[in-house]
């Protein structure tokens, strides 16, 4: 059975477009979203509408960690 091989093509100038492996710099968000999830139940953060309450909860309780080589790549600046 053949299996043939993709090669990707820029749509402007026909050039061969070649998959580049970068390193990828990720910061842990397990402090950082404790301490945003704490701020909000002590209600020394308070958010409007108060129903958003149950979203912020529910992203901070299980965090991802944060891929910032993607921002620095595009010129997004860090806060």
């Amino acid at each position: 059975k053949s299996n043939p091989m993709v090669i990707g093509v820029c749509s402007r100038t026909g050039d061969i477009i070649e998959p580049r492996i970068k390193p990828q710099w990720y910061v842990s968000m397990d402090s950082m979203s404790a301490d945003a999830l704490e701020a909000v139940e002590s209600g020394e953060l308070k958010l409007h509408p108060a129903s958003a309450a149950k979203v912020w909860s529910g992203w901070l309780r299980e965090p991802v960690d944060w891929c910032v080589s993607r921002q620095l790549w595009w010129g997004h600046r860090i806060p």
